[in-house]
């Protein structure tokens, strides 16, 4: 037993080592591995998270889930306790080339959930239930709470729709050169008319989709590219997995992706996988030798999709060749 489990803290002192130097590999992904990894992501939002963090709570998962008293408003679910805004908020994308409309009182409550946070208006304290006894407040109320990032020096207070009570360690704009615009380029907002359509019925007959039994393995992403697609990072367009109800999985469906026939936002994104497997695009989330963005090396090692968590793709690999688009999308 002693021997097991000395050989067990070497591995885990090898791959901890090994995490801050690279992205993981795809292969760090077999199938039956569970999509995970939340704690050290940016959706731990809680005061031991390493990026956007609460200095009110250490609590990862109330910021969208409780298990008493959860928001039901617009078939929200599960356990959800955020406040969200009505579906007639949004701007839905509209009619496609291919045939389908949707309209925006029909943004579904997946989607919903999704923008509860990325909307722009929402702010991130707006709890249903929050930890302790705050008590309840149906459909969600700003808890008033402080969230920062980490930095080296002592700054200001930032005030915005959805950037409430943000306690930046420095300026915006010395690590945003964009300012707030940069800031906030995961902020989608309440047009959804210019983003893939979400909450739009997955129809094979329109627009060159794939059938919803089609097992996303089996699908072919290289052969109409170049011979080195076989092999090229790490076999990645070879080996199509996709994170899908928490598992990663070498034998789902196009189906599987799809709530209730439709593609919501969490069609691509799963918000608990930090898929690091995306390698190619390492060097575009570093500072990339800027001086202004040194204070990223605080919480993400300056090392690749350590900062980015692969945008919580749920392809292995992320969109190398396109394989992400391409596999619903055959074209």
């Amino acid at each position: 037993m002693k021997k097991i489990l000395f050989s067990s803290l070497v591995a885990i002192a090898a791959l901890a080592l090994a995490g801050g130097a690279q992205a993981v590999s795809i292969g760090d992904y077999p199938a039956g591995t569970a999509a995970n990894g939340i704690g050290s992501s940016r959706h731990n939002m809680g005061s031991l998270g390493r990026v956007i963090r609460s200095t009110d709570t250490s609590e990862i998962c109330v910021f969208c889930h409780t298990p008493h008293h959860t928001n039901t408003a617009n078939n929200l679910k599960p356990l959800w306790n955020r406040g969200t805004q009505a579906p007639s908020a949004y701007t839905a994308y509209g009619a496609t080339l291919g045939g389908s409309t949707v309209v925006s009182g029909d943004v579904g409550s997946t989607t919903l959930a999704c923008l509860s946070c990325h909307d722009g208006v929402t702010t991130f304290d707006n709890l249903v239930n929050s930890p302790g006894k705050s008590g309840v407040v149906n459909g969600g109320s700003d808890r008033n709470w402080n969230f920062a990032m980490p930095a080296s020096d002592v700054g200001g207070e930032v005030q915005g729709t959805n950037l409430h009570k943000f306690t930046m360690g420095v300026p915006c704009g010395f690590c945003h050169t964009g300012g707030l615009d940069q800031v906030n380029r995961l902020i989608i907002g309440t047009n959804l008319s210019n983003d893939h359509p979400v909450s739009i019925q997955y129809d094979a007959a329109k627009g060159g989709l794939r059938p919803t039994d089609t097992i996303i393995n089996s699908i072919d992403l290289t052969s109409d590219l170049a011979s080195s697609a076989l092999t090229a990072y790490s076999a990645n367009l070879a080996q199509n997995r996709w994170a899908v109800r928490g598992f990663v999985s070498d034998s789902a469906t196009v189906g599987d992706l799809l709530r209730d026939g439709k593609v919501e936002c969490s069609s691509c994104h799963d918000p608990h996988f930090r898929n690091l497997s995306w390698d190619e695009t390492e060097a575009t989330y570093t500072s990339q030798g800027s001086p202004a963005l040194a204070d990223q090396a605080t919480w993400c090692g300056n090392v690749g999709e350590n900062c980015a968590d692969g945008q919580f793709l749920r392809r292995v690999g992320g969109n190398t060749g396109s394989g992400l688009c391409r596999t619903c999308h055959n074209k």
